[in-house]
């Protein structure tokens, strides 16, 4: 489809986009001559005839057998390729062959009986989980304990090393009978997943060797195939390589992040597939043109033919709305009819196919989620067996526009348009949820709806996870958040000798076919923090022109951060201020910045004994702890302490609630400043991030249970798309008689805006006494564009009415209901100069800390002189619960004449089915707030309690009924 783009040229002007794709067109770097000369085959035009009725003939030549299911398994010692070369045992060690190679367990016949039985798909190590021959690597300190005494090799970083389960091979094997009816046909054995490399055998016959966990192999059994009797396929898995650097597998189980655990196994299903002799594959539906009466789709499609002469093809179409019968209430289908000729071989085409009165896929909150499906039937007069070929797709235009502030030739254009309305991005970085690889919907439709719920309208599938899969991307196509997806290249660039071109083709094309009809999917990337490249820059350049020649609607980015991203690890890594930092980092757009947070307390006892709960600081002898810290070291608390010092930090409550309460803060201050710049110099973020792979102190909002923390209110109040917000020089280190100024702004990211919206903005002094208070009337919010309100001023006074003074923000629409509210702190921590001489001194270290220096940081900020915030007058709050059939609503009301500071739902049900709208905000004197939740009439809400931070918690009834608490 070179017609088909994501954006238009500009006269004059080229932007990153076009300087690739102009590299891309002169090139011809492949890893694969299979899929290069694919590429170059001529797309053909075939006429689309409307049809009445079906033309084609019956497509279901084609059959499946499933292989999933239960096999057998084993491990064995793996080869040895010797050391040094030539590897004969000269001057060194020997190279052998594996244990199995050698005891012939690929041949038929071998004695299975002490293998155990296991379930496919899914890894090695739940498998072992499941037989009780591993311990739970997520529980105490078994998987440090394991790396300790057992990682290979002993000479690196405990955190870098391999298990024992990770150094051997392990052998798969299962029998299958092939229905007689298929005898004569063309069969494949098809694997969806295999974790990362294997050889295949197939009734003792090797089928070569295959690498790339994202699909594959495709294996010809033809000649190999028995009929009336037992077939055997036996899968060698690889021990897992030492690292992910130059392999699309994601880098986190590594070690280098948190936790330890390198996936292998066979993942994906297994089926054998008897091939048609005239075969439908990779449709592709592009949307060229909408408009309200009509869309005009380009559909592309590929027919194989293993006739030896022409074969006149008529292939019939049918387009439905997936969801219903009708569209628009109108007819239920669009029918059309390709007549082409066919030759041996792959034979792609093209049509064009307008479709009457089209519902459009919108992202959430701009729309529905209308979704079609497309449906290719073959039928020829001189062909034998057929098969067609489906896919579900979306109607959506995807333009991208250069930013306000974006360079030509330095940057790409970062102004996403979908349907032509330009959209402010707010968004998460996504990383895969289970390191076991369990790909259960239960989970993803948890953790997808709780991102539906917080407003993240994109995530970035990050480029150290997955490439994730067709349920992810069905969930995200139904709820309407859209998709960056970048390829697992990690920290290159990825370049041969390094990395294998052969692999990287394979793997990309074959995942762009598979998902490029999803409309969630709005852009592609090459990887994570590659760096600037040098030279041939091969695996992201051919990444790229992959994604680029068989998807061209979408844009693709070399990697992130790059072309006007930034990433902000200054904060955190580098010891920074939040605020100084940030504003020392302009950007287009914002891909990661944010900082760690430890789990709420129930989550923590689902992966360490209570009774570590009770001894706060850790040490170096806490190995509970620190087998869920950061490469196992106390560093990561430390660093997070520096922006979490709301109060003394004496034990795990403590930091639990100041470390997720620092973090919501950094999201906000960030997502603040990018989107007072909504429709002009910035675009969107993505915040680091919203889930976990393993559980323990860690960056997602979300922890590795499903378990929502404080953090994710936070960042959910800050991406409501009506929002008003507050930008700020400095959060903390205001003094007397200088000037506080802040700019106002509010922002509608709606298709209408809002006309007749009030903002407030209250300051409150340390004895929440009103400083000042400002109202703005009858604003109108454009759709899309930032509305710079003002620019406070006011002169602060003594210094003991600033530690702390509060800014609430609030914005009401035109019939007074209240849209959204901020609720600010300034001068919260109360730090002593030998803590703030402490901090600068590792600013330039990446805050690395001896045992020593860890026990004189935990010291320090235990001996935090003052709790600002916690030392508010009191408030006076009461509370009672309604519950519906599926739900309900908390009304919290603030009886007293002083504000509620940071009002909280203690205790909501962590069950999956469970979903609570609102939490830690602030409620003014008098103020009245419902906060809907969504519980089934089972759940019990017995444990539910309501406080402040300036009230004590009190518990919630079950019925109506109110409860009532003075402090």
């Amino acid at each position: 489809m070179a017609d088909i783009s994501c954006y238009r040229p500009i006269a004059g002007v080229r932007y990153l986009d076009e300087i690739q794709d102009e590299a891309y067109a002169r090139s011809s770097l492949h890893g694969d001559s299979l899929i290069e000369a694919e590429s170059r085959v001529p797309v053909r035009s075939a006429a689309a005839r409307l049809a009445e009725g079906s033309q084609a003939g019956e497509a279901s030549s084609a059959g499946t057998l499933p292989l999933s299911g239960t096999w057998r398994m084993r491990d064995g010692a793996p080869g040895d390729p010797g050391d040094p070369p030539p590897n004969t045992g000269w001057f060194g060690r020997k190279a052998t062959a594996a244990e199995g190679m050698e005891e012939g367990w690929y041949k038929p016949g071998c004695d299975r009986s002490g293998w155990h039985e296991v379930h496919v798909p899914g890894t090695v190590q739940k498998a072992l989980l499941e037989l009780g021959l591993m311990k739970d690597p997520f529980w105490n300190s078994n998987m440090l304990d394991e790396l300790e005494e057992h990682g290979q090799p002993p000479e690196t970083p405990v955190w870098f090393r391999r298990t024992r389960a990770e150094t051997r091979d392990w052998w798969f094997a299962r029998s299958f009978e092939l229905p007689g009816e298929w005898r004569g046909r063309r069969l494949t054995l098809s694997f969806e997943g295999i974790d990362y490399s294997a050889t295949v055998f197939v009734n003792g016959v090797s089928l070569g060797h295959h690498k790339g966990m994202f699909g594959g192999p495709e294996l010809d059994i033809t000649g190999l195939a028995l009929f009336g009797a037992p077939n055997e396929v036996v899968v060698r898995v690889d021990q897992a390589p030492q690292s992910w650097n130059g392999l699309l597998k994601g880098s986190p189980g590594f070690g280098w992040h948190y936790g330890h655990l390198i996936s292998m196994g066979i993942w994906r299903d297994v089926l054998v597939r008897a091939e048609a002799e005239l075969k439908v594959t990779d449709p592709y539906v592009a949307t060229v043109s909408i408009s309200p009466d009509e869309a005009v789709l380009a559909v592309e499609y590929s027919v194989i033919s293993s006739q030896a002469e022409p074969v006149p093809v008529t292939v019939e179409g049918i387009i439905r709305r997936q969801d219903g019968p009708s569209v628009n209430g109108l007819t239920g289908e669009h029918r059309f009819t390709n007549e082409v000729t066919v030759s041996y071989g792959v034979n792609r085409l093209r049509t064009e196919v307008r479709i009457s009165s089209p519902s459009l896929w919108w992202p959430s909150g701009y729309g529905e989620q209308a979704l079609y499906r497309l449906e290719l039937s073959p039928a020829a007069d001189e062909a034998g067996t057929v098969s067609a070929a489906s896919t579900v797709f979306g109607i959506r235009t995807l333009e991208m526009l250069p930013a306000a502030a974006s360079q030509p030739e330095e940057h790409y254009r970062w102004q996403f348009v979908i349907n032509g309305v330009p959209m402010f991005i707010k968004g998460a970085n996504w990383c895969w949820p289970d390191p076991l690889l369990e790909q259960s919907e239960e989970l993803y439709e948890r953790l997808l709806e709780l991102a539906r719920r917080g407003h993240v309208g994109m995530l970035r599938a990050w480029g150290g996870g997955l490439v994730e899969g067709e349920m992810f991307y069905r969930l995200c196509d139904e709820k309407g958040i859209m998709v960056y997806q970048e390829f697992p290249l990690c920290w290159g660039p990825p370049d041969s000798p390094h990395t294998d071109l052969g692999v990287i083709d394979r793997q990309v094309t074959g995942a762009v076919k598979r998902l490029r009809n999803h409309p969630s999917l709005v852009m592609w990337g090459g990887g994570n923090e590659n760096g600037r490249h040098g030279g041939a820059d091969e695996g992201l350049f051919l990444t790229g022109r992959r994604c680029r020649g068989f998807d061209p609607s979408r844009p693709f980015h070399r990697t992130d951060p790059w072309g006007g991203s930034m990433h902000n690890w200054n904060v955190y890594h580098g010891g920074e201020p939040l605020d100084e930092s940030t504003l020392a980092m302009p950007s287009v757009f914002y891909g990661e910045f944010g900082i760690p947070s430890m789990p709420g307390r129930s989550s923590c006892l689902r992966f360490v004994p209570e009774e570590e709960l009770a001894s706060f600081p850790p040490t170096e002898d806490s190995r509970g702890w620190k087998a869920h810290f950061h490469q196992f070291g106390l560093k990561d608390i430390i660093k997070v302490m520096r922006y979490g010092a709301y109060g003394p930090i004496r034990s795990w409550d403590d930091y639990i609630r100041y470390s997720q309460t620092a973090q919501g803060d950094s999201i906000r201050f960030t997502a603040d400043m990018q989107r007072a710049q909504t429709g002009g110099a910035c675009t969107g973020f993505w915040y680091y991030k919203f889930t976990d792979l393993f559980p323990g102190h860690s960056w997602g909002i979300v922890d590795f249970y499903g378990s929502p923390k404080l953090s994710y209110y936070r960042a959910k109040q800050s991406c409501r798309p009506e929002n008003v917000s507050l930008t700020l020089a400095k959060t903390d280190g205001w003094q007397a008689g200088e000037r506080f100024e802040a700019g106002l702004y509010a922002v509608s990211d709606t298709p209408a805006g809002l006309t007749g919206a009030s903002v407030t903005v209250t300051l409150y002094n340390s004895g929440l006494t009103k400083m000042g208070i400002y109202r703005y009337e009858g604003l109108r919010l454009e759709p899309g564009t930032a509305l710079h309100i003002d620019r406070l001023s006011m002169e602060l006074p003594s210094e003991e009415l600033i530690r702390p003074f509060i800014a609430a923000v609030t914005l009401h629409a035109e019939n007074g209901s209240l849209l959204s509210d901020q609720w600010y702190f300034f001068n919260a921590q109360s730090k002593p100069e030998e803590l703030l001489a402490f901090e600068r001194s590792h600013l330039q270290d990446c805050n690395e800390y001896s045992g020593t220096e860890a026990q004189r940081a935990f010291e320090l900020y235990a001996h935090l002189p003052s709790a600002p915030l916690l030392a508010l007058p009191p408030a006076v709050l009461e509370g009672k619960a309604e519950r519906t059939a599926d739900g309900g609503a908390f009304i919290i009301r603030n009886t007293g004449t002083v504000p509620a500071v940071r009002v909280t739902i203690s205790g909501f049900p962590e069950d999956w089915s469970c979903f609570l709208e609102d939490n830690d905000f602030g409620l003014q004197p008098g103020e009245e707030r419902r906060v809907p939740y969504t519980a089934g009439p089972d759940i019990s809400l017995d444990g539910v309690t309501l406080s402040a931070w300036n009230a004590a918690a009190v518990r919630f009834a079950q019925a109506e009924g109110a409860v009532r608490n003075e402090q």
